[in-house]
């Protein structure tokens, strides 16, 4: 359920990325973001959770994003997730 709520929200993340490509065209790396899953599914805080990605602006950008998400409520109170995100030129 989790990977299904990124995935369709994978355009808000790209488009930070995008954002760091005009800057530099070959910029590669991992986001990694940690998250809280609420009681009702609202993401309660998002933070870098160990991103090699080397710019500090993408990274931000795509750590805010995943704030705005909502999930399924999850069974048994909040859920911790850490969850990487692969970027390169390519994709």
């Amino acid at each position: 359920a989790i990977q299904r709520v990124v995935r369709a929200n994978f355009g808000r993340f790209r488009n930070c990325y995008d954002n760091g490509l005009r800057t530099n065209p070959s910029l590669t790396g991992r986001v990694v973001t940690k998250f809280i899953i609420g009681r009702d599914g609202a993401v309660s805080l998002s933070a870098d959770g160990g991103s090699d990605l080397p710019d500090h602006n993408v990274v931000s950008c795509v750590v805010r994003s995943f704030q705005n998400l909502s999930f399924p409520t999850p069974d048994n109170g909040q859920v911790t997730v850490t969850y990487p995100l692969m970027f390169s030129p390519a994709d």
